[in-house]
């Protein structure tokens, strides 16, 4: 072989492409109604198939739609419910706070009362120890300053306040 040509064409070569195109012009002529049959039917399924895809992914889109849709609603229900349980336990703190407030206005009106009557029964009693404390005393003074003959005149007066 000679080193100065890359590609060397003769006879051979020529035959040779010859015989290619009479395969591929046999081969076109004998299977290119079936192969051009089966490749159509096959685009035909990858295209209904992608067609299926197509479809599959928009009904995919729409269910993610929706799921996000029903995402931020459910959120904003638990918003709405804490919002109303927050509201509940305020109005419900404030009725306890009132309720409370009301049984102490009533439990110091009632102490008060009961302060009062102790201090009506305290002055009551005092009078009445002051009251036989005095006439003790004058009893014991009348006595010491008064002699026979006024005890008569007394016991006369006595006496006659009783009729």
């Amino acid at each position: 072989m000679d080193g100065s040509k890359l590609v060397n064409i003769d006879f051979t070569m020529a035959i040779q492409i010859i015989n290619f195109l009479v395969l591929v012009y046999f081969f076109t002529r004998a299977f290119s109604k079936k192969i051009g049959k089966i490749l159509e039917d096959r685009k035909k399924i990858a295209l209904s198939e992608m067609e299926i895809v197509e479809n599959e992914k928009e009904k995919l889109e729409e269910k993610k739609k929706n799921v996000e849709k029903l995402k931020k609603e459910s959120k904003r229900r638990a918003n709405d419910i804490l919002i109303k349980a927050e509201r509940q336990a305020d109005e419900r703190k404030d009725q306890i706070i009132n309720l409370a407030m009301n049984n102490r206005e009533r439990m110091m009106m009632k102490a008060e009362a009961d302060i009062e009557k102790m201090r009506q029964k305290a002055k009551f009693e005092l009078q009445k120890e002051v009251g036989e404390m005095a006439v003790d005393l004058a009893e014991k003074i009348i006595k010491e300053n008064i002699d026979k003959d006024q005890d008569k005149t007394i016991d006369k007066f006595i006496d006659g306040l009783g009729d």
